[in-house]
Parts: C-alpha cells; structure tokens; sequence
C-alpha cells in the first residue's frame, strides 16, 4: 500500500513539475515577445509623431523669421553690413536647425552668412528652383541639394515687399542638426532609425543601416527599402526585404512640406535575443527531465505533511505575508517548531509595526528642520538688503522692502507648516520677486506661464523661492542687464513639472556636475541638516531637494541645465500626490 502510494506522489510530482517548466518557458516566450512588439510599435508611433511634430514646429518657426525680418527697420534701409550682422548676431545663434542666411535684391546677393557666398547663385539646383518663388508671404522650399555655402541643405525662400523693390530671403537648413534634434532623448529604449523622404519618397535625410549618403551623387540613397513602400496612406506597415528580413515602417506625414518621417524597425533582429531564450528553455526541460525524476523519487518517500505545511508557511512568511500561522495539534519536535514560528511571525509583525511609527515620527522631525533651515537663511538675505539700502539713504527703497519683507514673513510664520498649494507659494514667490525687482531695479524682468491644473498641486513650503534667489543672485545679478527669469508648469498624467528658468551667468559642466553629486550625497532621510555651500548653490537647492525627496519619494526628479553666459534651467517633476507622498508636517 505504501509503495502505491510513493508511486502515486512520484507521477504527478514528476508530470507537475516538467509540465510546468515547458508551459513556463513558452508561454514566456510568446508573452515576451507579444510585449515586446506591442511596447516597440508603441514607441515608434510615439518617435514619429513627436519627431514630425518637432519638423512642423522648425519650418512654422521658419516662417514666422521670414515676416520678423520683412518688417524689421534694418531689412528695408539698413547696409548690407548692417544686415549680416544682424543676421549673425541676432538671429544665427537662436536658430540652431539655420545653416546659412541670404539676402537677394534684384537676383543679385546682398548679404550673406556664408563665407563663399561668391558660389552661391552658381548652383544649377538654386537657381533653376528660384525662378519659382514669385508670391509675396509663401515660404517655398528648395533641395534637397548640395551646395558650397551650406553643404547638402534645404533652402527655405520667401519673397518680400519692400521700399526699394522685391528682396528674396534665402534660409538654408543644418540638415545635420535637425536631424539630431528629432532623434529620440532615451534611445536604450526603442530600437530602429528614422529617415526623411521628400514627397516623391525619396531621402532627404537618414543614417545607416536603411539610408546612406552617396558622395559622388552628393545625395542619400536608402539601402534595403523600397520607395513603393509607401505608396497609400498608411501609418504603421511591416515588409519583407530581400534578405528575409521583416521590416516594420511607422510614417508621420509632415503637412508643411510633404515629407515623411519615417521609423524604421527590423522585426527580425529585434526578437533574434528570444529565439536564444526559447533554445534555452527547451534545453532546460531536458535537463529537468532528469533531475525531476530524482528529486520527484526523493520527495515521494521522505517528505510528509507535516514538513510541507512548514515549508509553505515559512514561504508565504518569505513573500511578505506575515499574517501566516500554522494550525498543528502535534506533541512532538514538528509541534514544538510550529508554536514556535507563530511566536515568530507574532513578533515580527510587532516589530515591522513599531519601526513604521519610528520612521514616520522622524521623516516628520526631519522635514520641520529642514523647512526651519529655510527662513532664517531668507530673513539673513532680505535684512541685510534693507540695511543696504537704508545707509545709501533710499528710504522710499527701504519702504519698498519692508512691505514686501511683511508679506513674506505672513506666509513664512503661518502656524501650518505643512504642504501648501502651488497658488499660495506663487503668492508668496511674488512679494519676494518685487523684493529682487527693488533691490535689482532694471536687471531682469519675470515671466509665469502656469498651467491652471497644477495651482491646486501641493508641495513643501519655501520650495520656489530659494531656487529663484539662486538665479537672481548667482546668475541674474552678476550677469548683463535685460536678464530674464521664467517660471512654468505642466500637467501630465504620471505628476506634473516645474521649470525655472534664467539667462543670466550660468554655471560651467564641473560646476554643475559637482552640484548634482552633492545632492546625490545627502539622502532624504540623513542625519546632518548642514549644507556645504561653498559655491553658492547649497544650502537653497539642498534644501529644497531633500524636502521634495521626503514628500514625494521615488516619484520626484530633479534635472539641472546650464552653460557659461547662457543661463541655468532647473526641471522638476512631481509624481501624482498621494496619502504616502503627502507627508504632513503640522
């Protein structure tokens, strides 16, 4: 009777557990890769869209430049020096997609950026296609073509009015930088490339593997992709290449000027690391084939009940559920290691239920502290402005101030120190900002652009101003007149963002960097309230970073973006508030 029944516990332990292994292995294959197409596709839609929305935004931009320019005083009276200047000075450095601007008066060139604009009108491609620009305000578009003064470009022309005749205003685009700029910002997670195709789908663009620039053409070719691909209207297709390769193509058709931008994805190579997996899991079935057959033998004559309930207790123990008992009415060594592990289970949940009130209770401490830290570093600041200013004798400066001091110390020392709303410390943003605009008469001016679905958002007190005391002292002050300082929000479905904004001193990539290992440097949670602030930029942005990591956790992230003389940005993204995040200090 006991061998049948060793023989019965040896079968379905045996069909159990290779059943389970091959059933595993496969349906994770087939679940991967589902998955993993389904997420690509995704992503390709989304890099098109984004990218063609990005090529609309350039060429919009464009367009708007060709009226600026038409109606600017130095376009319709100014030298022909005066014009490239302008067109160096002021316009070239915002326009990062231009490569070169020309100005043509009577089909002859006026002005230029290009230092071999001599060979400029030489091109048969420009010249033919010039012939075509005849309406006043209609951007037309020319090439894509080589030429001596920008390379291969495509030239953006608009022909306007003006006192002295009709002037032609030639754009050629860096076909090289736009290209970059519409490529992905998190290319580990997609895989594929992208091309332009003009509107006879042919490429204007591209890069290996599925385009490629011919040098004695001095035009790019595709490699392993059929222009009749893209005959219809068709969004998202998959083709076969010659070479047995399966191709999926996801296009966004540009409506400015008719091109086509292009993910290109090879299905094949994408799924080519599971075909390695599934190998591997029938490998592994046929190794588990053998060891089943022992371990199934060995559990069928040696384990008991007893033991198993153990076991699965002590398991579900290990997966976190500490609720677990086990009921066992035995006198016996298996008794006594049951009663205790209740015992043990009893006092772990105790104990876990004590180490989250500690915590709680200190996250709490921590987070007053660090908020305390905050006003008197901005009361020190503001005083010493108001002396300042009173032994100058500019007693109607110091009036200015004390007003504003007023109304910042009402919101600094209301009884509630906990979260507030994103509209209560805007209010409180701009009594300091008239402060700054008092102290700092004609040295920047502020701008807001505040989507209305975050003013209700909450965070930390005192998190906005010690970021824009930042950028006034240590970039807006030091820096040229005419600075500017903006502040902008955005609301999305995962949380919501801050950007603040300067295009004062900046700061240099080691300063930055040092900056963010600083911060990395002080947990949420640390013991020490000091700040080391040895290059101006501590005790605010540390302060303020460690009071955000407490209240919104691993949903909080903070970027910084700076360059010598050309201002910092500051990013910060907020998960969605919930009752985790919002830690109340009252």
């Amino acid at each position: 009777m006991k061998r049948r029944i060793a023989v019965k516990v040896f079968i379905i332990t045996f069909v159990m557990v290779e059943s389970i292994i091959l059933i595993l292995g496969y349906r994770y294959y087939r679940h991967s890769s589902a998955s993993l197409l389904d997420a690509q596709y995704e992503y390709a839609s989304q890099i098109a869209n984004k990218s063609n929305d990005y090529l609309k935004i350039t060429l919009e931009h464009i367009r708007n430049l060709f009226i600026t320019i038409g109606a600017d005083s130095r376009f319709q009276s100014g030298s022909s020096e005066e014009i490239i200047d302008w067109f160096n000075d002021s316009l070239l450095p915002y326009l990062p997609n231009v490569y070169n601007i020309h100005l043509l008066e009577q089909g002859s060139l006026s002005a230029s950026t290009s230092y071999v604009q001599w060979a400029l009108l030489d091109n048969p491609v420009l010249a033919k296609e010039m012939e075509q620009v005849r309406l006043n305000g209609t951007v037309y578009w020319i090439g894509p073509y080589f030429s001596i003064a920008s390379n291969y470009t495509v030239t953006a022309a608009m022909k306007l009015p003006s006192a002295g005749g009709d002037k032609l205003i030639l754009l050629d685009l860096y076909l090289d930088r736009l290209y970059e700029s519409m490529l992905p910002q998190a290319p580990n997670q997609v895989s594929g490339e992208f091309v332009l195709l003009d509107a006879q789908h042919q490429p204007v663009f591209g890069r290996p593997p599925f385009a490629q620039y011919d040098v004695f053409n001095k035009s790019y070719r595709l490699n392993g992709v059929e222009t009749g691909w893209f005959e219809g209207g068709w969004r998202q297709a998959e083709r076969q290449t010659a070479a047995g390769h399966s191709l999926v193509l996801t296009r966004a058709t540009n409506p400015i000027v008719g091109w086509d931008v292009v993910w290109i994805l090879d299905k094949t190579a994408l799924l080519q690391p599971l075909q390695k997996t599934l190998s591997f899991t029938w490998a592994l079935g046929l190794v588990s084939l053998l060891l089943s057959v022992g371990m199934a033998y060995t559990i069928s004559l040696l384990i008991s009940r007893p033991v198993r309930v153990i076991a699965d207790s002590m398991s579900a123990v290990s997966a976190g559920r500490l609720d677990t008992s086990i009921r066992m009415n035995r006198q016996d060594e298996l008794g006594l290691l049951a009663t205790h592990f209740n015992r043990m289970t009893t006092r772990i949940r105790e104990l876990i239920a004590d180490l989250k009130d500690t915590e709680k209770q200190k996250q709490l401490s921590d987070m007053l502290a660090l908020q305390a830290q905050i006003k008197p570093h901005f009361l020190f600041n503001t005083l010493n402005t108001i002396s300042m200013a009173a032994r100058t004798g500019e007693y109607a400066k110091v009036d200015q101030l004390i007003s504003f001091l007023t109304a910042q110390l009402d919101y600094s020392l209301k009884a509630n120190p906990g979260p507030v709303t994103l509209r209560e410390e805007i209010g409180a943003l701009e009594s300091y900002i008239h402060l700054m605009k008092v102290r700092y008469p004609d040295k920047f001016t502020f701008h807001m652009d505040l989507d209305p679905l975050t003013m209700e958002r909450r965070l930390p007190k005192f998190v906005l101003q010690p970021l824009v005391e930042n950028s006034i002292f240590h970039g807006l002050a030091s820096s040229h007149a005419n600075g500017v300082l903006f502040i902008g929000t955005t609301s999305g479905p995962d949380g919501w963002d801050i950007m603040i904004e300067d295009n004062g001193r900046g700061m240099t990539e080691d300063v930055r960097m040092e900056i963010e290992k600083r911060l990395a440097r002080h947990p949420a949670y640390g013991p020490s309230l000091t700040e080391d602030s040895s290059n101006g930029h501590g005790i605010g942005l540390s302060n303020v970073h460690r009071r955000l990591q407490m209240m919104f956790g691993g949903g909080y992230e903070l970027q910084i973006e700076s360059a010598p003389d050309e201002g910092t940005r500051i990013l910060i993204h907020l998960g969605v508030e919930t009752d985790e995040t919002n830690l109340d200090c009252g």
